[in-house]
């Protein structure tokens, strides 16, 4: 009966070659040497590709609905060269009929510019003109505040109060009627500085911040003029404040315009793009219509976590115009955007342990049969060679 070794014996499948059936040769050490050099080399490589992160990508269907309560951010970062910040306003509206009246007011932030491109500091403060008349009796502690009502300028019933520039704008809206030139206003008067409406000193103005937007169509702009929505419903831009100005310059500089929180590998179309407007023409629009995608970018490894964003694709169109004659046309700078009803899914992925364990498997076995297939073509090569000038000494 076999002992216990060599039955497992039998199940060997690296038979041994005696020391007398094998022999060493210069080429065999060389090619060694070359097989270990790759073996290294490999396995380095295979290290960084243990510790690379891919990104893989696919398009599906968009499992948040168009439409819906998810408020999508856009962030803005625009610089106009040559318009006043007094003169401009950004608007924000969609097809569903919301509208967001100067939103620079709120989440996106003015600042005046130099024709240098440098910063002017700047303070803001609103004032109520005509609403009330201060009259300081012989205490200098008491004070006596006598409230006036002011005019509405014929689109009130009488006895109506009008005491600020806005109740008078929304007076005349829901009578329909077009606004009267407000620097004749009272209440208004205040409100407009002429030197800045007809930017005398040639100021800049800078719009950094984010808005907040529905997941439907629409569109974002920065227009001259105070804006207001008249009763039928249309977006009335107030161009009386301007009589005088000859130019409308709309050259502008987009350093960002994104839709969602940032990504790795994300590209802004509009990043750092520069209009210069013509000057053939006293006034000109700037169309740029986005393309938006949905995209959920998916991190791996200790910071895991899931970022909803979106990419865009771009294309845009400029006309110049005179508005002393084509008063219909509104100037300025208009982003319209529409949203895909497909979403780009990215993924982040590294290789896994037993993947690597794998491969460095099989470079070591790979490398070992291919130098064993050469090492043995140059030993039968070297002997045949032998061979034949054995022979020809022999001749």
């Amino acid at each position: 009966m076999p002992r216990a070794p060599d039955a497992i014996a039998r199940f060997d499948l690296f038979p041994k070659l005696g020391d007398d059936f094998a022999r060493r040769t210069a080429a065999g050490g060389a090619l060694s040497v070359v097989g270990l050099m790759c073996i290294v080399m490999l396995f380095i490589a295979q290290i960084g590709e243990l510790t690379r992160t891919t990104t893989t990508h696919d398009l599906i269907v968009d499992d948040v609905p168009i439409g819906s309560e998810v408020k999508m951010r856009v962030h803005v970062d625009v610089t106009l060269r040559a318009m006043h910040c007094e003169q401009v306003s950004l608007d924000v509206m969609d097809v569903t009929g919301e509208n967001h009246l100067d939103v620079d007011a709120h989440e996106v932030r003015k600042q005046r510019i130099d024709a240098t491109g440098k910063p002017i500091p700047m303070t803001s403060e609103k004032v109520e003109v005509n609403a009330k008349t201060e009259v300081k009796a012989k205490e200098p502690s008491e004070e006596v505040v006598v409230r006036a009502c002011g005019d509405c300028y014929g689109a009130r019933e009488d006895g109506a109060c009008c005491n600020d520039c806005d109740a008078v704008r929304e007076a005349y809206r829901s009578k329909g009627w077009a606004l009267p030139d407000l620097r004749k206003v009272t209440q208004c008067a205040k409100e407009f500085d002429t030197a800045a409406m007809l930017n005398t000193h040639r100021e800049g103005c800078r719009f950094t911040g984010h808005i907040d937007v529905n997941r439907v169509a629409g569109n974002f702009h920065i227009a001259p003029g105070k804006s207001f929505n008249s009763i039928h419903g249309q977006h009335v831009h107030d161009l009386s404040p301007f009589a005088g100005l000859e130019r409308y310059d709309f050259s502008h500089k987009i350093h960002k315009i994104s839709f969602g929180e940032e990504f790795p590998g994300v590209v802004n179309p509009l990043g750092h793009v520069s209009r210069a407007q013509d000057g053939q023409h006293r006034a000109g629009v700037y169309q740029y219509r986005l393309s938006v995608v949905p995209s959920r970018y998916r991190y791996i490894g200790l910071n895991a976590r899931t970022v909803e964003s979106n990419d865009y694709s771009v294309t845009d169109h400029y006309r110049g115009f005179d508005h002393t004659k084509d008063g219909g046309s509104l100037p300025g700078i208009f982003f319209f955007y529409d949203l895909s009803p497909l979403r780009m899914e990215y993924e982040e992925r590294r290789m896994g342990l037993l993947q690597f364990l794998a491969n460095v498997a099989a470079i070591i076995g790979g490398v070992s049969a291919v130098m064993g297939i050469v090492d043995g073509a140059v030993y039968r090569g070297q002997r045949a060679l032998k061979e034949k000038v054995d022979l020809g000494k022999q001749g």
